[in-house]
């Protein structure tokens, strides 16, 4: 990873260039998808608390909005002056590889743990309570080859892990990204600060008027395509402004006070849209992600030293794993319900028990498989290209003359 950018605290920058803010965000990210796909669950054993915290719990589908906002910010950081001159072959194979290397290992181990269970419930003729749309072989081959969304409208139920959808269009962005980041290096040189600002704004613009036109997030076809590609290019485009800055005690002072306003202004639109009862008026807030994103690089204090406490680091650096594994249990224990209504049923005790404690769980197997599945394969991978082949040369064996061989008894 290059050293930080101008505007960087360096308080919160690892050994190697991390933003560890924006790392620690991660886990933030992905627990929010968590529990936007268990807030039935809480608000039926909580009713209390998932009143109060509903219109977050409501909103967790945003996550996937941030995650890529991140990705933008990330990889323009790591990319732009590698890759924003001219197109090169070696270097655009490099950054696919490295891409491939962060996100299939997981994805792939996922899918086929899904398609075990899918499978399983219909070898026995059982009840799946997600069930995907289609279970064939085609269908497996798109997921594989991560195109499976590319040709749908829509992720209902579209890949056998549920939130895989969104690596699909993450390796859809990855693709555009070597083109992409040639017109970024191009607009970073001509725009100004405010007006690399505005572009942010308007590239996120698009999934406001469709949610507005659709009823909804998912109401209009192909809106996956225009959202979380806005919100990738909005997070590059606030890594140009980071570039820009200058480091000092104001702009630190400015980031902790701007990550505190942004923060305050997400909740507000989240309850204010709840108050009014307009619930899709709550994707304001992906106006205020990519500043968001741009204010926790560059604070000295706040939210971003919270978010750079070594604990959450260390689960930003799971997050994917976590957000690849989480509906892979939560469908399991959502089948146990209907086995085991008397145990695991809506009211029990060992469900009112359990549905807490669900986070923790995906939390430790999300780890778990960063630890012996996702981190070993990604480093295995990049050894793969960093390592160059050496040719093996295989010597014949001695010929010995035909004066001094002995004939073999017969």
């Amino acid at each position: 990873m290059p050293a930080p950018a101008n505007g960087v605290s360096p308080k919160f920058v690892s050994a190697r260039g991390e933003i560890l803010p924006l790392t620690g965000l991660r886990i933030v990210a992905a627990l929010w998808v968590v529990v936007f796909h268990l807030r039935g669950n809480i608000a039926s054993e909580y009713p209390g608390v998932a009143k109060v915290l509903w219109p977050i719990l409501h909103n967790g589908d945003l996550g996937v909005d941030l995650f890529f906002g991140l990705s933008g910010f990330v990889l323009t950081l790591n990319y732009v002056d590698k890759m924003g001159h001219k197109v090169d072959r070696a270097k655009t194979r490099m950054f696919f590889w490295a891409r491939l290397s962060r996100v299939w290992p997981v994805y792939f181990v996922t899918l086929n743990i899904a398609a075990l269970w899918h499978g399983g419930l219909l070898a026995l003729g059982s009840e799946d309570p997600v069930a995907p749309d289609e279970f064939t072989v085609l269908s497996y081959l798109r997921q594989l080859f991560m195109v499976v969304l590319w040709t749908s409208p829509d992720a209902d139920r579209l890949t056998w892990n549920g939130p895989a959808w969104s690596v699909s269009a993450e390796w859809f962005v990855y693709c555009l990204f070597p083109f992409l980041v040639l017109l970024l290096a191009r607009v970073g040189r001509v725009a100004r600060n405010r007006q690399l600002m505005v572009l942010a704004m308007v590239a996120v613009f698009p999934v406001v008027i469709f949610t507005a036109a659709g009823g909804g997030l998912y109401g209009i076809d192909y809106t996956w395509m225009m959202r979380l590609l806005g919100a990738f290019v909005a997070g590059s485009l606030m890594c140009l402004v980071l570039r820009r800055i200058p480091r000092t005690r104001r702009t630190d002072r400015a980031g902790t006070v701007w990550s505190y306003v942004l923060i305050a202004g997400l909740v507000a639109i989240m309850y204010g849209a709840h108050a009014v009862d307009r619930p899709n008026a709550a994707v304001l807030v992906v106006f205020l992600f990519p500043p968001l994103l741009l204010a926790l690089a560059m604070a000295s204090g706040g939210p971003a030293r919270l978010l750079s406490y070594q604990p959450v680091v260390t689960g930003g650096h799971y997050s994917y794993s976590v957000y690849l594994v989480h509906m892979l249990i939560i469908e399991v224990v959502w089948k146990a319900q209907s086995v085991w209504p008397g145990v695991l049923g809506g009211g029990q005790l060992a469900f009112h028990v359990l549905v807490p404690l669900l986070p923790v769980v995906v939390c430790v197997a999300g780890y778990l498989m960063w630890r012996f599945v996702e981190e070993p394969a990604r480093k295995k991978m990049r050894r793969m290209v960093d390592t160059p082949l050496t040719p093996v040369t295989v010597s014949p064996p001695p010929v010995e003359p035909a004066g001094d061989r002995v004939p073999e008894k017969v």
